[in-house]
């Protein structure tokens, strides 16, 4: 499937994976313009409102998904 074929769920999933990804880069703190280097459990929480979707989108819209991709 693709990111247009997601739900919103796994949209939110997305967000946290994409944060981990900041953090494994090294880019977390620069790019959530935060004082600290790893997401808290709140940024988890709030991820659906701290990152828009169209961040999401473009880091993951050639990417093409299965089911298997979200363990929810």
């Amino acid at each position: 499937m693709t990111y247009s074929e997601l739900t919103r769920d796994q949209i939110i999933f997305l967000k946290c994976a994409y944060m981990a990804e900041l953090v494994d880069e090294g880019t977390f703190a620069e790019v959530m313009n935060v004082d600290y280097d790893e997401p808290s459990y709140g940024d988890l929480a709030h991820a659906d409102e701290l990152i828009p979707d169209d961040v999401i989108e473009e880091h993951y819209g050639d990417v093409w998904f299965s089911a298997d991709d979200f363990w929810m």
